[in-house]
């Protein structure tokens, strides 16, 4: 694993435990972490900060991942291409499509930090090179 040197990553999930459990093991891991607890939320962040990833649930209230990732392809294409998403859920056949025509990683709960942080050294060594 490569050393993030401080780099932003957004943590965008309604579960309130496990964003602050991810939270802290990235900050121990040297990233600097914003949380939004829904995809209103990361809208606004993400328009306001530069970030090297966004680890993103699908499921949420107000606006879910895959609208925020919708938008974020009309609106941020670059933002877009640094998520990563995040799910507990069975996902349904229109989900599973969603997940497999971004073209992002997608972590099944409950994953292994090892897991999350191959994903997270590929989008941002993706991003630091851009």
């Amino acid at each position: 694993m490569k050393t993030p040197n401080g780099q932003r990553i957004l943590i965008v999930d309604d579960e309130d435990t496990l964003a602050r459990l991810m939270q802290a093991l990235l900050e121990h891991l040297g990233y600097t972490v914003d949380r939004a607890v829904d995809g209103e939320k990361a809208l606004q962040m993400g328009a306001q900060r530069n970030y090297a990833a966004v680890i993103c649930d699908l499921l949420m209230p107000i606006l879910n991942g895959m609208e925020l990732f919708r938008i974020w392809q009309r609106e941020s294409p670059e933002l877009a291409q640094r998520v990563i998403f995040v799910t507990g859920d069975n996902l349904g056949t229109r989900t599973n499509r969603f997940v497999e025509l971004s073209g992002r990683p997608c972590l099944y709960k409950p994953f292994d930090i090892k897991d999350l942080t191959a994903a997270l050294d590929e989008v941002t060594r993706v991003h630091a090179s851009s």
